[in-house]
């Protein structure tokens, strides 16, 4: 018998075998990975669609509410904290964009409805105490065409 073929052979389906496990590995990452960007996407869906369901329930649509209307302590409370929770599903979805989670697309389609919230004096006045990141801050008031605060 040839030992030195056998050896050879040996060392050639080692090679094979590690080959197949490192393209295993690289399929199963790219899997969890993309299970991990719709998991984001999804919990990101479903906040506004919980933000929509407050704007229905209440009847407090901060693209609709301009400053003219009077609205009770309670709705005022309501209205801050709804704008508040759109800039907050924002601000996560920008960290999202920041760290390539979210597709420059996606990433537009949640800016979209920024100029209509902050069309009225009393949500760009909530832009004045939000405790969030102030380089999304930033990014927030230019999608708002407000390039200084009011």
């Amino acid at each position: 018998m040839n030992w030195t073929a056998v050896s050879t052979v040996i060392e050639l389906v080692g090679v094979i075998v590690v080959v197949v496990s490192l393209w295993y590995v690289a399929v199963q990452i790219r899997q969890n990975t993309n299970a991990q960007v719709a998991t984001t996407r999804q919990g990101m869906l479903d906040a506004d669609v919980g933000l929509i369901s407050d704007f229905i329930e209440y009847g407090i649509d901060p693209h609709l509410i301009g400053d003219e209307v009077e609205l009770s302590g309670k709705d005022e409370r309501r209205f801050t904290w709804m704008v508040i929770k759109a800039i907050r599903i924002r601000e996560f979805a920008w960290h999202q964009y920041q760290e390539g989670n979210l597709d420059e697309e996606s990433w537009q389609s949640y800016m979209a409805p920024v100029p209509g919230i902050f069309s009225s004096a009393r949500a760009r006045a909530i832009l004045d105490f939000y405790t969030g990141s102030e380089r999304f801050l930033q990014v927030l008031r230019e999608h708002a065409g407000l390039t200084e605060r009011p």
